[in-house]
């Protein structure tokens, strides 16, 4: 039987807003009522002084609301930097839980941008015998509710070994690269259908649990600061005409003349019409208006490709970072400086 946990549908708050709540309703001068009907003018008045005498102006989202560590390893961020983007909405936290033929899959946390989009679930089995390896799988279905699919890839898989133990309770993620950067809220519902045994190479493996979990998100989008560059520089051992940069907090695209990106391919010897990544333009690492370097560490491109006559890749940042203060991008195993105006 399939059974939505309400308790986990709401953010949880201390004990004493609850009981203080309680307190509240037992002194008003009413019975219990059977029939719906109007609240009283004075009922609610009180509880509304009575929330606001509890939650003051102090307590918002990012102040209740505290990232899930398995997405602090993902996106690293410093307290003051997870509180920023809950409250842009660039992060959020998800209270959904649904339970049906013994497994328990929980919502937990989503972080997207204009590039990518990122999404943690906690896969919950009620049979202890039940170990959830990472070469298990989840069958799901995604529906954009009549939109075309944002994403040009999509990928998804349980946790790896080295982050968390094998159990019968694992971290699943999605991870999704944008086709085109927007800034319009993503609308979608992901569909669990099963709970799948290891595969083989590109062969789904065999359901394990079969059954019906959906949960319907509603994914804000930052919008990323844009820096006109347009000026030549020395990458690589090449002349690369950048033209535009733009940053958010946990990625970045980077546009430069088609002409410096050939001559990158050429003198690093690789064929980026064959997928293969410029290695002097990975960005490495981003310098700060004080002088402060904060180098990237498990860079991941994006993607990167020839568009409109320009080489345009994006770039997800392993450190969130604080885009009104950045200086400069740094560039290749030299970490050459791509100055912003």
């Amino acid at each position: 039987m399939k059974n939505k946990k309400w308790s986990s549908e709401f953010p949880e708050v201390p004990e004493f807003v609850h009981q203080t709540v309680l307190d509240t309703l037992d002194g008003l001068e009413c019975g219990k009522v059977r029939k719906v009907k109007r609240m009283k003018k004075r009922t609610v008045i009180i509880l509304v002084a009575a929330m606001i005498a509890i939650l003051g102006t102090t307590v918002s989202a990012s102040e209740i609301f505290k990232w899930n560590e398995k997405a602090n390893e993902v996106f690293e961020a410093d307290e003051e930097q997870q509180k920023e983007l809950v409250m842009e909405q660039v992060a959020q936290e998800e209270y959904q839980t649904i339970t049906d033929a013994g497994l328990t899959i929980r919502a937990v946390q989503t972080i997207q941008d204009a590039n990518c989009f990122y999404g943690l679930f906690e896969i919950t089995a009620e049979d202890d015998s039940i170990q959830i390896e990472p070469g298990n799988d989840m069958g799901l279905l995604m529906d954009y509710h009549g939109k075309d699919n944002p994403f040009s890839m999509l990928g998804c898989g349980f946790v790896e070994e080295s982050r968390q133990e094998i159990t019968n309770s694992r971290y699943y993620e999605i991870y999704g690269t944008k086709a085109d950067a927007g800034t319009e809220d993503l609308d979608v519902t992901i569909h669990f259908t099963s709970l799948n045994g290891p595969g083989e190479k590109a062969i789904e493996g065999d359901a394990v649990i079969t059954g019906d979990w959906e949960f319907s998100l509603k994914l804000h989008a930052v919008e990323a600061v844009r820096y006109e560059i347009n000026k030549e520089y020395q990458i690589g051992g090449c002349t690369v005409m950048v033209k535009e940069v733009e940053l958010t907090p946990i990625s970045m695209r980077l546009v430069c003349d088609e002409a410096g990106a050939r001559e990158l391919e050429k003198m690093e010897g690789v064929n980026i019409d064959q997928a293969d990544s410029l290695r002097s333009l990975f960005i490495n690492g981003v310098k700060y208006k004080d002088g402060t370097v904060v180098e990237e560490e498990g860079y991941q491109e994006l993607s990167a490709g020839f568009r409109n006559g320009n080489y345009e890749k994006t770039s997800r940042f392993s450190h969130v970072i604080d885009v009104e203060n950045v200086s400069a991008l740094l560039t290749g195993d030299n970490m050459e400086e791509i100055i912003l105006p």
